[in-house]
């Protein structure tokens, strides 16, 4: 009777030449931009939506404020670069779990069997933050965010202070502050896949906590526009997605720790 296949058994039957690798990178990266292409096309078609979708917080405090409900455009080119900028965007964005798809397609036959099952969950649970934290600034953030920085506006008496926003840099401004907390929000996948593979421990992230909380004010000044509220609005969920961290790598820790190997007599003798 043959023995029973072994993980390293199936990744050397998976194994294939260097020049292949390539190719099928190569295919990987041409289905990518053809799906993000064909996304992109297909949102162009709802661009007013997109609009109107982008611009509601804007619009919702400008209206509340007695601004008016309109926003200008400094180039004749404008609102088409506009349309295209956010049709591509949300062509990426609703391509990326085929994009993703595709990665798993190009690395998968690489990794071992145990290896497949924590990256899954590791692509699902980073897509899923990162959608978390767009929401949470396009939900909560950009709403007070716009309602602190208009509250200096004058509409009344002779002397009217009223805003002149653009579209072109309205776009920069959200882009900038939904990628950021986006990113941000990817923090407890980071330090979950730092602690699996053993560099980080709850016990040292509770160490270095006074260190991160500098940190993390120093990123959320350099994401976030130069007055303290906005940074406030992203360190405070930074700092708590820091602790949640810690309760993560804590759970993962002992997991680790629990299946670890027992020390050899050698290693005891060693450490002696």
């Amino acid at each position: 009777m043959s023995a029973p296949a072994t993980d390293d058994d199936e990744l050397e039957r998976t194994r294939a030449p260097f020049m292949e690798h390539l190719v099928e990178l190569r295919r990987r990266l041409w289905y990518s931009v053809l799906t993000i292409g064909v996304c992109a096309l297909a949102a162009y078609n709802y661009h007013n939506e997109i609009y109107l979708f982008l611009t509601a917080p804007l619009y919702d405090v400008m209206l509340a404020r007695g601004l008016g409900d309109h926003v200008s455009f400094r180039s004749l080119g404008g609102v088409f670069a506009f349309h295209m900028q956010t049709a591509l965007l949300v062509g990426v964005v609703t391509a990326f779990p085929l994009l993703l798809w595709h990665m798993w397609q190009f690395i998968g036959p690489g990794l071992y069997k145990r290896e497949r099952i924590v990256v899954l969950p590791f692509l699902f649970g980073t897509v899923v933050c990162f959608a978390g934290g767009a929401a949470f600034c396009y939900y909560l953030v950009l709403p007070d965010c716009f309602d602190f920085l208009l509250e200096y506006a004058i509409n009344e008496g002779p002397n009217k202070l009223l805003p002149d926003i653009n579209i072109e840099e309205y776009l920069a401004f959200v882009v900038k502050f939904m990628l950021g907390f986006g990113l941000a929000f990817e923090l407890p996948m980071v330090m979950a896949f730092l602690a699996a593979i053993g560099l980080v421990t709850h016990r040292s992230l509770l160490q270095f906590w006074r260190y991160a909380t500098v940190i993390i004010f120093v990123v959320a000044a350099i994401l976030t526009p130069p007055d303290v509220y906005s940074q406030l609005l992203m360190a405070v969920p930074l700092m708590v997605l820091y602790f949640v961290s810690v309760i993560v790598a804590y759970f993962i820790t002992l997991r680790r720790e629990a299946n670890a190997p027992p020390p050899s007599p050698d290693d005891a003798m060693y450490e002696r």
